[in-house]
């Protein structure tokens, strides 16, 4: 039941009933959910004895959307420590972690129970897929990067690119294209904002016949706002032309700013916005880098060649191997330093099929000293004390015993990375399970309700993907059922 309110927020202010923040695969699959798109159980079996047992009760006119997700959810295990996230995975991609590429046990419908909402990302459809180097293969199997009723093989069949379809793994560029196209091809473009970049976020609340009760100030009002909800989120940023972009670079920056109010904000930005650093003396130095798109950048003006100095690379993880792979590439030489023993149990590497990651394999052999290369040297458990801005860097032993100086080119510090949660109130720290501590997707995801994916400590407010510790997009686009069918249930209760 709607009716006029007012509230404490700009005059201009649009209103919609959800704001999502983050245009990657989990906020396009939540945007796919919020249009009215509702899955149903196909009635196929699942190897899941219980859980075959509970979707049998479901009646088939009934969307899976709309069930206690609670009671589904109750004994599944898997690689994600979010419940929904598990019983969305399994019933996308039955037995997946055993090898087995069976069709979904999902069939969807598109039918009018539609949620008003906008979808706001710094790039296009995609979200951080956007940003990286093309060229590389993804670490998840294709099918496992996929968007509900589109398959990976299907679109690249469509796309005539044939000769990948039976390839286990796709490129950033396929994948990046296929969220692209989802949002085209399934008519969501519409509830899409891309390239603006969110600057604020902050309650509003509903004032008495449009007084503000502290200053006495006749406020606007946000019109067809439902009495049920006491306050609102208003979601401030700015849009970013081409042009404008282009005066951003040269420090001449003209905003085309925004606002909306919504009682439902729901954080779907992804880890990756700010790369973590090492606290090293001449850690700014400009030949520091920091991605591997700073890195990609420096490669295509070619200030790196295979007669430079080396690249130093820090890092024990996926984006160094990645660093050390496009390195090899181009013949460029490679310093490569790590703080912990190239055999640690906890190494990504020991958790990839030889099989299927032979090149990441390759890496870890380098590190372990296995395998050799003239233009690759290890140093495993050191660290770097001070980058010189001659170009030279000190590293030390993690024992303290010895400090090589070294010439290097560039330094490429790939050490993780962080959400950007500036537009929250102290950084959203008051979100997490470690309060006053920044959000980590490994160390401190927010802290939320594991059915609805509202964030326990802010109502209204709902967090998913990484920013919940699912940092896989098989994983990652499960927090959709839940947030769906909390908004779904709550708008049913107040109608």
């Amino acid at each position: 039941m709607e009716s006029s309110c007012s509230f404490h927020c700009q005059e201009n202010c649009k209103y919609t009933d959800v704001v999502v923040i983050g245009n990657g695969p989990s906020g396009i699959c939540m945007s796919y959910l919020l249009s009215g798109h509702r899955p149903y159980f196909s009635g196929e079996h699942h190897s899941n004895p219980l859980l075959h047992s509970k979707l049998k009760q479901i009646p088939s006119k009934d969307s899976v959307v709309e069930q206690d997700l609670e009671y589904l959810c109750e004994g599944l295990e898997g690689r994600s420590t979010n419940p929904v996230a598990l019983l969305f995975d399994a019933l996308s991609h039955p037995d997946a972690d055993l090898g087995s590429e069976l069709p979904s046990l999902l069939t969807w419908k598109k039918e009018e129970q539609a949620i008003s909402h906008v979808i706001f990302g710094k790039y296009k459809p995609g979200g951080a897929w956007q940003n990286m180097d093309g060229s590389m293969q993804t670490l998840s199997q294709s099918n496992w990067m996929e968007l509900p009723t589109v398959t990976f093989r299907e679109w690249l069949t469509t796309k005539k690119r044939t000769e990948g379809v039976f390839q286990n793994r796709a490129t950033i560029s396929e994948v990046r294209s296929y969220y692209e196209d989802f949002v085209k091809v399934k008519e969501l473009t519409s509830n899409f904002c891309n390239e603006h970049v969110v600057t604020s976020v902050q309650k509003v609340f509903q004032t008495r016949n449009g007084v503000d009760s502290e200053s006495g100030e006749v406020l606007p009002c946000c019109k067809n706002v439902s009495k049920n909800h006491p306050f609102l989120w208003e979601v401030r940023g700015y849009k970013l032309s081409g042009k404008e972009m282009s005066d951003n670079q040269n420090g001449n920056v003209q905003r085309e700013e925004f606002c909306f109010a919504a009682p439902h904000v729901i954080l779907a930005t992804g880890t990756y916005d700010i790369p973590n650093k090492v606290g090293t003396p001449g850690e700014n130095l400009p030949h520091v880098l920091h991605s591997l798109s700073e890195f990609e950048k420096v490669m295509m003006n070619n200030s790196l060649y295979n007669k430079s100095s080396p690249l130093l690379i820090i890092g024990s993880g996926l984006s160094a191997a990645d660093a050390v792979l496009m390195a090899d590439e181009y013949n460029i030489p490679v310093i490569h330093v790590f703080r912990c023993s190239p055999n640690d149990s906890s190494l990504i590497f020991k958790k990839l099929p030889q099989g299927m990651y032979e090149e990441y394999h390759k890496v870890h052999a380098l590190m372990k000293g296995k395998l050799s290369h003239p233009l690759y040297k290890p140093y495993k458990k050191h660290n770097v004390v001070e980058f010189k801005d001659d170009q030279k860097v000190l590293l030390e032993s993690i024992d303290g015993n010895v400090i090589t100086s070294l010439d290097i080119s560039y330094a490429l510090v790939l050490v993780g990375s962080r959400p950007d949660l500036s537009f929250l109130p102290q950084d959203g720290q008051n979100l997490g399970h470690l309060k006053r501590f920044p959000i980590d997707s490994k160390h401190n995801p927010i802290d939320i309700d594991p059915y609805t994916h509202q964030c326990n400590r802010e109502l209204g407010l709902f967090a998913m993907g990484p920013l919940v510790g699912d940092n896989f997009v098989r994983f990652a686009i499960g927090g959709s059922l839940a947030i769906a069918n909390h908004l779904i249930r709550k708008n049913k209760k107040e109608t």
